[in-house]
């Protein structure tokens, strides 16, 4: 009911950025570094990435003036996407979030919203410079024989 029928962004495309997520976080190490919830968010912001993705970008529903174009400004859908995933999980006939403190859902919610927020293609090379520079400082710090820097695990899970 939230996905909808499109050539791409389908149940297909969910599944397989989800396996994907794992398999990468879990070969990388990801998993076994970050909690439980943040393997949860992980997991969740993977399934929920492109939820009601219409099927075209986001540029494209700005210049088309489509329904919701004037609630978002900046990753129009990637927000789009954030808000319907949580507006799903605490829905009172899914409630899976019901039992989480308010400090904990707050966690939850900024974890897996700025995991969707970082899949807006207009950010990748944004995201992809500060990865390189993570690698290059742990790549740096083993050949002088140093500790390597801690792992940014936020940067990981984006």
């Amino acid at each position: 009911e939230h996905m909808y029928d499109n050539p791409y962004h389908n149940w297909t495309h969910v599944f397989d950025v989800t396996q994907t997520t794992y398999a990468f976080a879990r070969r990388a190490g990801t998993l076994a570094r970050i909690s439980e919830w943040d393997r949860f968010a992980l997991l969740a912001a993977a399934l929920c990435h492109d939820l009601e993705h219409p099927g075209v970008s986001s540029p494209f529903i700005a210049k088309a003036g489509a329904v919701f174009s004037g609630a978002f400004k900046d990753v129009l859908l990637e927000k789009h996407h954030a808000l319907r995933a949580f507006e799903v999980m605490v829905d009172r006939d899914v409630g899976l979030l019901e039992g989480l403190s308010t400090a904990q859902y707050y966690n939850f919610r900024k974890t897996v919203t700025d995991c969707i927020l970082a899949t807006d293609m207009t950010k990748h090379a944004i995201y992809l410079g500060h990865l390189n520079e993570a690698i290059a400082g742990r790549g740096a710090a083993t050949k002088e024989g140093l500790p390597a820097p801690e792992v940014d695990t936020q940067l990981e899970m984006e």
